[in-house]
């Protein structure tokens, strides 16, 4: 049967958490995304095969890994002057970042509630902190949806996020406002950036799911000319080139 929406994609993924080994659950994974026709739900599949079934975080900095090798240097080029995929510190970091968001969309939809209760930079950072029981209460919730169970599931993890939730620090909605800002001073002439790199939220919750990029974000504020812009260009155009390595990869 054909799998069309993430609705679907995700009930698909509950009755293989059924199977009883770990490779069996792999392989009927795999041959249900190749029978997935959304691409939306396949994403969300691959992304729940691979930081559910196949190694967690890892995995995902693994896929991630595989995809920016398959990168022409001409592409790179293009969309990061400068970067050395195999070596840049800062394009590994925002990797990381755009993995733990990845876990977080697949946390909020297993558990919807709390996505409507923390922003996505806090539950990146308890993703960060908390890896085994984000991946353990995800599987968890799978298996048990449309049961009466899953309810309480989906209160235990909201206590155990309220009990280690972050401090929100006042200054961030100041970087907010500064990453809106930062896309307002972009050239209105079109470009063939990914669209997620075009997106000022993703940049803002990059930049907070790490203390030290806010801090840097921070610091450049306080200063004149084009550092602030200079900074979040970077980080940019590592999105950009993350999410467009992947877009490919999954093509």
């Amino acid at each position: 049967m054909y799998i069309r929406s993430r609705e679907e994609a995700l009930a698909a993924m509950s009755e293989i958490l059924e199977l009883p080994e770990r490779p069996a659950q792999i392989v009927q994974s795999t041959v249900k995304v190749a029978l997935c026709l959304n691409a939306e739900a396949r994403d969300l599949m691959l992304d729940v095969q691979a930081a559910i079934l196949s190694g967690g975080l890892d995995a995902l900095r693994r896929r991630r890994e595989e995809a920016l090798a398959r990168l022409t240097e001409t592409q790179v080029r293009r969309r990061a002057p400068g970067v050395d995929v195999k070596k840049d510190v800062l394009l590994n970091e925002v990797g990381v970042a755009l993995d733990l968001l990845r876990v977080v969309r697949i946390l909020c939809e297993v558990f919807p509630g709390v996505g409507e209760r923390h922003p996505q930079w806090e539950l990146a950072r308890f993703v960060h902190q908390n890896q085994s029981f984000a991946r353990e209460s995800i599987e968890a919730g799978l298996r048990r949806r449309g049961r009466p169970e899953h309810a309480g599931l989906e209160g235990k993890v909201l206590e155990r996020i309220e009990e280690r939730r972050p401090w929100w620090p006042e200054w961030a909605d100041s970087i907010r406002h500064a990453c809106r800002h930062y896309f307002q001073r972009l050239s209105a002439a079109p470009g063939d950036a990914h669209p997620g790199a075009d997106d000022p939220e993703l940049l803002f919750h990059v930049v907070v799911i790490d203390e030290d990029r806010a801090r840097e974000v921070l610091r450049r504020m306080t200063q004149t000319g084009s550092a602030l812009v200079d900074y979040l260009s970077q980080v940019r155009a590592r999105i950009d080139l993350v999410l467009t390595a992947q877009q490919e990869a999954s093509a």
